[in-house]
């Protein structure tokens, strides 16, 4: 990449020890919970009670909508023209599609 006279470089130090300091703490964190193995058990029924909540919250919310969607669909109705054949046999081809603008060429 060739150099236009008006880049500029940014120190990216202090990011670089910030990500060294994550990197420590995750190490450290599973380190800890390695010594102490109940605690482990322990978050994982936690994080399952979490995670089986959230999917019944999705579930219930989706429930009400469409329980809530019931009524406004009764109101609405269908509507369609009457005086407007809906056979498949006047459907036409859409004319200069690539696959028979390949196959006239």
């Amino acid at each position: 990449m060739a150099n236009s006279g008006n880049t500029e470089k940014r120190s990216v130090h202090r990011s670089a020890l910030l990500l060294l300091f994550l990197a420590i703490a995750v190490v450290v964190m599973m380190v800890f919970v390695a010594f102490n193995l109940d605690l482990l058990g322990n978050l994982i029924a936690i994080a399952a009670i979490v995670i089986v909540a959230i999917v019944v919250i999705v579930i219930m919310t989706y429930v009400a909508m469409a329980l809530l969607a019931l009524p406004y669909y009764a109101a609405k109705g269908e509507t369609y023209q009457t005086d407007v054949p809906y056979d498949l046999d006047d459907v036409k081809a859409v004319k200069e599609k690539d696959s028979e603008q390949k196959e006239g060429s």
